[in-house]
């Protein structure tokens, strides 16, 4: 496990919190916050668990600060975005790997792991940078180009779910879940990022996205629903859309055109896609969008879902 370990890391670990913090010329504090940030646990000084890249990371953070790009506040909370991304990018390799060394013993699978390291991080990397890259660019363009209220920008926001997964997954192999999963994840993330949107967080058995316009989140909904109905091999799907000014922060998203989202696919028959007045009224001549009773949801004592259908 120790070579393992130096081989995914890519250099040996010799070195202490203090030998760390000595060499980056970064008091205590600094590099406890950053390395908690990042998403890593504390470990006791005198404890060899750390290698040069460690002391390099540190010594690009005091240089970000040097040069007054960056706050140390904004240093924690980029630390922090990066940390819990790559935390759950990093789960979904492993996920991967893991069924790459199905029927091995631990040991084989150690070997097996530390044969092709050597050839696969390299390759992993670059093409992690590459996507970080091209993701940026498109955040950046998203900003300019986005409507904005009291400083947040405008967005459609769109919640897809799953009906009745929970009693549904009960009767379902391990396998069956992770296809039926995979699938929906798959496919409503193709169709948000063909319309320029952004999926922010699948949760178990449903999928929170952002897209400029409310028609094309109201496409995107539409669109999943349609497939599912059309396909024995899938549970229906209901969607909620909602539009105005949300708070974006760390890549998630917050305000309540978010929660109404949630509180109208909560509301809609399988099958089916409701969005709120704003979002109604934002909607291209020629759809269809019929006010339905209005109702008491949490939070909301009198929410008018808009029932739609496509233009004719």
């Amino acid at each position: 496990m120790d070579d393992l370990e130096t081989l995914l890391l890519g250099e040996p670990v010799e070195l202490t919190r203090e030998d760390v913090e000595r060499l980056a010329d970064v008091p205590a504090d600094m590099a406890s916050a950053v390395w908690a940030a990042m998403g890593f646990a504390e470990l006791p000084y005198g404890q060899k668990a750390f290698t040069a890249a460690d002391v390099q990371a540190l010594e690009t953070a005091r240089s970000l600060l040097d040069l007054g790009v960056i706050d140390a506040d904004t240093l924690l909370v980029m630390a922090r975005a990066m940390g819990q991304g790559l935390a759950k990018l990093a789960e979904a390799q492993l996920d991967v790997f893991r069924g790459l060394s199905g029927g091995m013993t631990v040991d084989e699978a150690i070997t097996a792991a530390a044969t092709s390291a050597s050839d696969v991080l390299p390759k992993l990397e670059e093409l992690m940078l590459f996507v970080w890259r091209r993701q940026f660019a498109a955040a950046v363009r998203r900003s300019v180009v986005t409507v904005t209220e009291h400083g947040m920008p405008v967005l459609a926001i769109g919640f897809i779910d799953l009906v009745n997964f929970t009693r549904s997954s009960r009767s379902w192999d391990s396998t069956q879940l992770e296809r039926t999963l995979e699938r929906f994840e798959r496919d409503v993330s193709l169709r948000v990022t063909a319309v320029g949107g952004r999926i922010v967080k699948t949760l178990g058995d449903g999928v929170l996205f952002t897209t400029d316009s409310v028609s094309d989140a109201v496409l995107v909904g539409l669109d999943t629903i349609d497939a599912h109905e059309a396909s024995p091999d899938l549970p229906s799907v209901r969607a909620g859309v909602a539009l105005g000014p949300v708070l974006v922060r760390l890549g998630d998203v917050f305000g309540e055109p978010v929660n109404i989202a949630s509180r109208l696919a909560d509301e809609a028959r399988p099958g089916s896609l409701l969005v709120d007045k704003l979002a109604a009224e934002a909607l291209p001549e020629g759809w269809e969008a019929r006010a339905l009773h209005k109702r008491s949801v949490r939070g909301y004592r009198a929410l008018t879902p808009y029932l739609v259908k496509r233009p004719d």
